[in-house]
């Protein structure tokens, strides 16, 4: 993650002491309810959606940023005690973070008015597309943002007219251990994702960690 923070910081001009970029970065969230995993135990015969392959799920966000300069990666969201809900007791909806560059918040917008279509969030009341300004001290911890180890659990509850309310609390040992077991087996170019000048940053970090 330092490796991958400095090469962002090197595109966006971004130096000692204060690490603030010289040209305008966004932070943007994708979340499409079609990229929801199941239990590999669980009987999903008949369930209103299909649960997709890793590759696609990377495809799908990958896809979503084209033409952009970004790095990004793929964040599993453990739901919990899910069984009235999605008739299995849990699931991980994949989404990603991206850091964006050498764009305007007119772009962006025009970008998100145009994608959202295909971007559907699985809470109603949620939008699968989500951008904002980063403020230039702020660049840093949208770094660690991006990159950090998951550490929430999610639960949701239905309300009396039907729709859903979703809660957070910090994920328990339980629960952190099955979200490793399905995580273990992936590797760093799995769960990143980059485009444009991104994707020499993405090259340059895959580099390093292999030579770890």
């Amino acid at each position: 993650m330092r490796s991958m923070g400095a090469g962002l910081c090197r595109c966006v001009g971004a130096c000692a002491p204060n690490w603030e970029p010289r040209v305008p970065v966004f932070f943007i969230t994708l979340i499409d309810e079609g990229q929801i995993v199941y239990p590999t135990d669980a009987n999903t015969e008949g369930f209103r959606r299909s649960t997709p392959h890793f590759p696609d799920i990377h495809r799908t966000y990958r896809r979503a940023l084209r033409g952009f300069d970004y790095i990004g990666m793929l964040d599993p969201a453990l739901y919990v005690s899910t069984q009235k809900v999605e008739c299995v007791s849990r699931f991980i909806l994949w989404h990603a973070h991206a850091l964006v560059w050498n764009t305007s918040a007119a772009a962006l917008d025009q970008w998100a008015s145009e994608a959202r279509w295909s971007m559907r969030a699985y809470l109603p009341y949620a939008s699968g597309i989500d951008w904002r300004p980063i403020r230039p001290p702020d660049l840093r911890q949208l770094i660690w943002y991006t990159g950090k180890t998951p550490r929430q659990q999610y639960q949701l509850w239905r309300r009396e007219k039907g729709s859903l309310q979703q809660y957070a609390r910090p994920i328990n040992g339980v629960n952190a251990v099955r979200l490793y077991a399905t995580m273990r087996n992936l590797t760093l170019p799995e769960l990143t994702f980059a485009g444009g000048a991104g994707r020499q940053i993405i090259r340059r970090t895959l580099r390093r960690a292999s030579a770890w």
